[in-house]
């Protein structure tokens, strides 16, 4: 039989998955029971029966290669269902922040020159994201979400251009109006990096 390696995130969704089916399947063997006996069946036996003493349930080992296989036969419509929302822990992203001198541009000739045609360094329209992205310095790569405070509703934006003039901490805000863009001017702000 082969080896398998699984990376430590393939293998926490595995514990995960293999915790669901057996709460799954504990909870579907506990709904056919509940509903076998009817509440005055249960009052019958407990009247009936004498004290009974404390009964401790065996250790229950389950078989990883059974596990898969269950795994495998409930199929990936099944899958959202048995995993309950509760064990699923969200991946909190890197964040770091940066002290940035912040410029605003827009696609006229005057902020990005004779040239401009409304297309980012990265190869994006300036439409994209309805015109909210920001140009920086190479050490930023394209993809790198930023929040810029006061821009964009404090909500993240990509990195899509560059500019002669942008180096270090230097950062351009993209407006679609000039009128937009010398409003917002020139602002020193702390920027953050979400990685």
């Amino acid at each position: 039989m082969t080896s398998i390696h699984l990376t430590s995130s393939q293998q926490i969704i595995r514990r995960v998955l293999v915790a669901s089916i057996v709460i799954f399947t504990l909870g579907a063997a506990g709904t056919v029971v509940g509903r076998a006996a009817s509440k005055e069946d249960v009052k019958r036996v407990r009247a009936a029966a004498p004290a009974a003493p404390e009964v401790t349930a065996p250790a229950i080992t389950i078989e990883e290669p059974a596990v898969e296989l269950a795994a495998a036969m409930i199929g990936p419509e099944l899958v959202e269902t048995v995993i309950a929302p509760e064990l699923i822990v969200p991946v909190t992203p890197a964040v770091r922040t940066i002290e940035m001198e912040v410029t605003a541009y827009c696609p006229c000739k005057k902020c990005c020159g004779p040239n401009a045609q409304g297309v980012t360094a990265s190869g994006k329209r300036v439409s994209y994201n309805n015109g909210r992205f920001v140009a920086a310095d190479r050490h930023l790569k394209f993809g790198t979400k930023l929040i810029i405070p006061g821009y964009a509703g404090a909500e993240p934006v990509e990195v899509l251009d560059r500019g002669g003039a942008i180096k270090g901490n230097k950062l351009d805000v993209y407006f679609d109006s000039h009128t937009e863009a010398l409003k917002w001017g020139r602002q020193k702000l702390t920027v953050t990096v979400v990685e």
